[in-house]
């Protein structure tokens, strides 16, 4: 983190209004205050520096260190003014004097809104998780191809699937179609660490044959609603429906 890349990434804020007074002065050693703006608050620090004849007057104590967000929602990573740090890292021991913009990273069910974080704090805000816009993108699809492989069965209550039939008799030569995909919502569950996904609203047709000689084609039509969950598993997001 002690790099020219972090001083011009534009996650970094550097202090501003800088104000020095100085406590001690003497030939080799002096003590300065300085009070500096960040963003919209005031911070301060106590100098150390010492005198080089070679180099002049270094600072000896300017740098700081950093809490990280806790990482309770299996982030991989955190970038910190664009540099990744292990998300299992609870801090950063030395950093810049200024604020740095902290994003997690490596989780496909949620987002959370960056935070800014000032060197020297002691702890974090708390990250304000939401449920990312992509997982039902990524959910609906496989929402579809379950009912479908559950439509390419030749039975009339298809086993481990949402919707069944209804005959008085035996039924040969079934046929399955879906009329209509369920309108799917889905929600982030309490614990933050799955998605719940309801479909509503869906319908199927099943058709076949029966041995009735007065009624031999047999048609059903039957709402259906599908229930399950968003998992991550070895990195991805998969549907497991609730069956």
């Amino acid at each position: 983190m002690l790099t020219d890349r972090i001083l011009k990434n534009p996650g970094y804020t550097p202090p501003d209004e800088v104000e020095a007074e100085v406590l001690f002065s003497g030939s080799d050693m002096s003590t300065v205050r300085v009070g500096y703006r960040l963003n919209d608050g005031k911070a301060q620090l106590e100098l150390t520096l010492a005198h080089d004849d070679s180099s002049g007057w270094k600072i000896q104590n300017g740098l700081l260190p950093m809490a990280l967000p806790q990482n309770d929602a299996g982030w991989d990573t955190f970038q910190v003014a664009g540099t990744a740090v292990p998300a299992e890292q609870q801090r950063l021991e030395v950093v810049f004097p200024g604020a740095y913009l902290v994003v997690p990273r490596g989780n496909a069910l949620l987002e959370v809104p960056p935070i800014t974080v000032p060197a020297g704090a002691g702890e974090t805000g708390r990250l304000l998780v939401r449920l990312s816009p992509t997982v039902r993108e990524a959910i609906e699809p496989q929402v579809r191809a379950y009912l479908d492989a559950c439509a390419e069965s030749r039975e009339l209550v298809p086993p481990q699937c949402p919707f069944r039939g209804v005959s008085d008799g035996p039924v040969t030569g079934v046929t399955w179609k879906i009329t209509h995909y369920p309108t799917l919502t889905v929600q982030l569950t309490s614990s933050g660490t799955e998605a719940r996904v309801v479909g509503e609203a869906g319908e199927a047709e099943v058709t076949g044959r029966t041995a009735s000689p007065v009624t031999p084609d047999f048609a059903y039509r039957t709402a259906f609603s599908v229930f399950g969950f968003g998992r991550i598993s070895d990195g991805k997001l998969v549907f497991v429906p609730n069956r």
